[in-house]
């Protein structure tokens, strides 16, 4: 039973839209990774905030596209996505569209991946350089945001990808 392209015109809409939200994404990650390369806080933090509206865009475009297969009959647990997109009329279009999905959701994975390793080295490199600090200065105590003292091996989680 092929699925009529009237029925398959939204579903190519919300691929495209969800497309759109990762190409989104993609380049946000690209300006964070350069912004963790230039040390750049300002830009650091834009970044985190343009990339948790991006995914955001991205999760509520997936919602939207479940929605829309199980209206037009997919069921995940009886059959794959591929399989069911193969009985559209548009199925070139619509596989070509959830295969440049799957690329570009990949890449920002692998380029979030690599934006985390970045913040943890540099995690690593502030911790390294606070602790020569502290031993310059005769391993005076720190204090913590309510006056407490902090041992000197305590450290603080500065940021996560």
């Amino acid at each position: 039973m092929s699925i009529e392209q009237p029925m398959t015109a939204d579903l190519k809409q919300l691929l495209q839209n969800e497309l759109e939200a990762l190409r989104r994404l993609a380049d946000v990650l690209q300006q964070e990774q350069q912004a963790l390369l230039d040390n750049d806080v300002p830009a650091i933090e834009v970044a985190t905030r343009e990339k948790n509206d991006a995914l955001a865009q991205q999760a509520d475009g997936a919602a939207r596209r479940a929605d829309a297969l199980a209206t037009l009959g997919f069921v995940a647990e009886r059959q794959t996505l591929r399989s069911f997109l193969e009985r559209a009329a548009d199925a070139d279009e619509l596989l070509a569209l959830q295969g440049a999905l799957n690329d570009l959701a990949a890449q920002c994975h692998e380029d979030n991946r690599n934006n985390g390793r970045l913040i943890a080295q540099r995690q690593q490199q502030s911790q390294g350089a606070l602790k020569v600090l502290r031993q310059m200065d005769g391993a005076a105590p720190t204090y913590s945001g309510s006056g407490d003292a902090v041992e000197s091996g305590a450290s603080r989680l500065l940021g996560k990808a």
